[in-house]
């Protein structure tokens, strides 16, 4: 009976909470509040959307049309970005002109000219390439040069007419064909990477330099050409061939040059310097000239051949000297006006000599114990009485090492000359007395007055093909 009059209460109450949640029902449903998902169709192979989804492809079209407006005005601006680092030129005359190259450019296609600018720093910014050449010229305003991305440089880094420039800063810089640093009078710094390999041609001229170390890494130059430092006290590259020109000229007097790893150049010209160590060299393709240096010593001890002429000028200190190794030198040997070398002794291994001999001085010998072939003439010129010009001029054997014709030597006061042939044989014989020590002088200067510092080099190479000329006229007037 209870449990009777308990349903009968609570059923109306029942009744009247399904009626209201079938009310809400469809008040959600007619304001749109609620959906159903949308249908998919499943395979056994694939999962896909249904393709009556008219919502969803609503959505996505509208997405892809404001991605495609976005892209466009992207690929717009990344298109003049593009035109304007492709430029084969930029001449760059302000700070906000190489301001805005290097905020839209990491890297440059073309060259870079700098010129006509007054602001006193080049600062290239995050710019990190440029692939033809860099030119920095005629700016006396400018004080310094700094880039800190700048990694390579596919031409030449040119830097010519700075003459208030005190610092280069270009630290990550490791690749560059040619570096041209000249006029640069007042320039101190100079610092690029460490990691440089690349290189071909470095010439610094005419700067404040103190050091230069920063060929650690490059194996191959073409042409490395110091002059003009006159505050350069130290040099030092690893580079292993040089395959034009290595001149180290008129820098400091105190300049030390350190070449620990060099084996092979083509020339080599080592000018004014205290110190030069060539340890490991075995060839010079063409010329190697040691000219008015103040070392006292200097060794070469593994070199075996010079392809043109091999000249020790003019060094007033130098006392000793080392080509042990040399076994032929295919151009010609001259050997001047070193006033500290007594005995030419330092070719022990010489067998031949493909142009003309050239010694003048105050040497009292000469040995060449293994020589057997001169291809030039000979003059020797010393102002020792006691050097024995009989050993060139009448050989103990008969025939003559000397093949070029003509022998003139001179020692103190007396002059021996003599002819041969192509086959060595004594053809002439004449020997002359001076009456004075001053004709004597008189003949050693009209030798040594060829060796000008103005024309040394152009006469060093032509000792190989001129000597022949001009012995025969030298003789001819006696």
């Amino acid at each position: 009976m209870k449990s009777s009059n308990i349903i009968a209460a609570l059923l109306p109450l029942m009744c009247a909470s399904a009626s209201n949640a079938y009310l809400v029902q469809k008040v959600l449903d007619f304001n749109g509040v609620h959906k159903r998902p949308h249908a998919v169709t499943v395979g056994t192979l694939n999962l896909e959307k249904r393709d009556t989804a008219p919502a969803f492809q609503s959505l996505q079209d509208e997405w892809s049309a404001e991605v495609t407006s976005q892209d466009a005005a992207r690929f717009e601006k990344s298109s003049v970005i593009a035109e304007l680092c492709k430029k084969g030129d930029h001449n760059i005359e302000t700070a906000n002109q190489l301001f805005e190259l290097q905020r839209e450019c990491k890297t440059v296609m073309g060259t870079i000219h700098i010129n006509d600018f007054v602001d006193p720093v080049i600062d290239l910014g995050a710019l990190q390439s440029i692939i033809g050449d860099f030119v920095i010229e005629n700016l006396p305003e400018v004080v310094r040069i700094q880039g800190q991305n700048l990694v390579s440089v596919g031409g030449t880094l040119k830097i010519n007419g700075l003459t208030s420039l005190t610092s280069i800063h270009l630290p990550a810089l490791h690749h560059f064909n040619a570096l041209e640093c000249t006029v640069a009078p007042t320039l101190t710094s100079l610092t690029l990477a460490p990691n440089i390999s690349h290189a071909k041609r470095v010439t610094i001229s005419d700067t404040s330099l103190v050091e230069i170390n920063m060929l650690e890494n490059s194996e191959d130059l073409e042409l490395l050409n110091i002059n003009n430092n006159r505050y350069m006290e130290h040099l030092r590259a690893s580079v292993k061939r040089v395959h034009e020109q290595l001149s180290i000229s008129s820098n400091s007097r105190e300049l030390q040059v350190d070449f620990p790893d060099l084996q092979w150049a083509n020339n080599v010209t080592v000018r004014d310097v205290l110190a030069a160590s060539f340890p490991r060299l075995t060839s010079v393709n063409h010329s190697l000239e040691m000219i008015e240096n103040d070392f006292d010593s200097f060794e070469v001890p593994l070199l075996e051949s010079v392809g043109g002429t091999l000249g020790v000028i003019l060094n007033s200190k130098l006392n000793h000297v080392d080509f042990g190794n040399v076994s032929v030198i295919h151009g010609g040997l001259m050997i001047a006006n070193n006033s500290n070398i007594a005995k030419i002794n330092f070719l022990p291994e010489l067998k031949e000599i493909g142009g003309a001999i050239h010694f003048i001085g105050n040497f009292q010998e000469t040995e060449f114990p293994k020589l057997r072939l001169v291809r030039g003439s000979a003059l020797l010129q010393s102002t020792s009485s006691t050097f024995d010009c009989a050993k060139w001029t009448t050989p103990s054997g008969g025939n003559s090492i000397i093949r070029g014709g003509r022998i003139a030597c001179t020692a103190g006061q007396r002059r021996k000359t003599a002819r041969v042939n192509q086959d060595g044989k004594l053809l002439e014989h004449q020997e002359t007395q001076f009456d004075s020590p001053a004709e004597t002088q008189k003949e050693t200067n009209l030798g040594s007055s060829i060796i000008d510092k103005t024309s040394l080099s152009a006469f060093a190479w032509s000792l190989s093909f001129g000597w022949i000329a001009a012995l025969i006229c030298l003789v001819a007037t006696y």
